[in-house]
């Protein structure tokens, strides 16, 4: 394993209210069921930890939707199909401090970990692999699922539509005095930069699946009922989820500096490593509500990862940027899978290209060359969309 010096070490942390209105397990009780043997050195870059009861948690802090369509399929999936979480579901919410490591893994060859682009969107459909733990990209606000209850249907409150128990997170979140907190983001006190603390989700369930042709962003606030109707299908068995929520930089103009580059790089590598890390601990959570749960000896559980455009679009960044450095931070977690759903094809151009760049990289060692060539490629930040 490479070593790591970069943790940053004083994060601030802003808390809410009130105390918890329902028993948690905090990361004193689940350190040592999150970290296996391998991991002892990455122990510090876990911030704080809590694990709920996913009904204690849906009852007590219930989603307060505050947009006349979301409320419209909110009393559809409560008052109609009568959802509830099982009471036996636990969820899990981690949040991990930034670091890099100083050199890439040793052995690393470009088919250690596979890499696949799709010409779609999420699916949240297993593999099928007993041995395998999916994760799914939020592309997150710094401040996680703050707009859920409002008009807008972007990726994030998609998401959270979807798997409506988030929105009680979401509420958890500001209603209560919590070791987690809701921020993807915090600040290094020596240096007073932004650094990114991505916040990891496991085994919540996906209960409604939306077909968001003619409802996504914008277009959310404006449709009818019947549009709602035709685009909301409730699933009698819900998918299990496991999220990881990291925000991208925005907005930004020219070229990438070297303090831009490094925060995509920190921010993708913590957020897939600990998807890594996670992986048992969140395997045994998935498993244990699911009809499936034989597990083939002593085999090394796969860690795949579903992600898409992130930090483009809306955010305004480089598409060959975005995808250079999560493949670079796949490679470098060792983790088996990372899958792009692109949703169509026009940008292979830009996935070529950095596809090209990110083998030339892997050969490097030092991470600090690394970057350094990766400003050397002059990268121009594109425009928002305004989704």
């Amino acid at each position: 394993m490479a070593s790591h010096s970069r943790f940053t070490d004083d994060v601030w942390c802003t808390p809410a209210p009130g105390a918890p209105l329902i028993d948690l397990r905090t990361i004193d009780e689940l350190r040592n069921e999150i970290f296996s043997s391998g991991y002892e050195e990455l122990q510090q870059a876990l911030f704080q930890a809590e694990e709920m009861k996913s009904k204690d948690l849906y009852e007590k802090y219930a989603p307060s939707f505050r947009d006349k369509n979301k409320q419209y399929i909110f009393k559809y999936i409560n008052e109609i199909r009568g959802y509830s979480p099982s009471p036996s579901r636990s969820l899990l919410v981690t949040r991990w401090k930034p670091f890099l490591p100083d050199r890439t893994p040793d052995k690393l060859s470009p088919t250690s970990t596979k890499v696949t682009f799709q010409p779609d969107v999420f699916k949240y459909e297993s593999c099928g692999d007993n041995n395998s733990v999916e994760w799914y990209l939020n592309f997150a606000n710094h401040d996680l699922f703050a707009y859920y209850s409002g008009p807008l249907l972007a990726q994030d409150e998609l998401q959270v539509l979807e798997c409506v128990e988030l929105a009680a997170l979401r509420e958890f979140f500001v209603q209560t005095i919590n070791t987690v907190g809701s921020y993807t983001t915090g600040s290094d006190k020596h240096t007073q930069k932004t650094v990114p603390t991505p916040i990891l989700i496991s085994n919540t369930e996906r209960v409604i699946k939306m077909d968001t042709t003619k409802v996504y962003g914008n277009a959310f606030a404006k449709a009818t009922e019947r549009q709602l109707i035709q685009a909301c299908e409730y699933l009698k068995n819900p998918q299990t989820v496991n999220l990881i929520a990291i925000e991208a930089p925005s907005h930004g103009r020219g070229v990438y500096t070297l303090d831009q580059v490094q925060y995509i790089l920190t921010t993708c590598y913590v957020g897939f490593k600990a998807a890594e890390i996670l992986a048992n601990k969140t395997h045994q959570l998935n498993a244990a509500h699911q009809r499936s749960t034989s597990r083939s000896g002593n085999t090394r559980l796969r860690t795949i990862i579903h992600t898409g455009w992130w930090g483009c679009g809306a955010y305004g960044n480089n598409r060959q940027m975005m995808i250079l450095a999560q493949i670079l931070a796949a490679y470098w977690t060792e983790v088996h899978e990372i899958i792009f759903h692109t949703q169509t094809n026009e940008h292979n151009s830009d996935i070529s290209a950095a596809r090209e760049v990110a083998d030339k990289l892997l050969q490097e060692k030092s991470v600090d060359r690394v970057l350094e060539e990766i400003v050397k490629l002059n990268l121009q930040w594109e425009r928002s969309n305004n989704t």
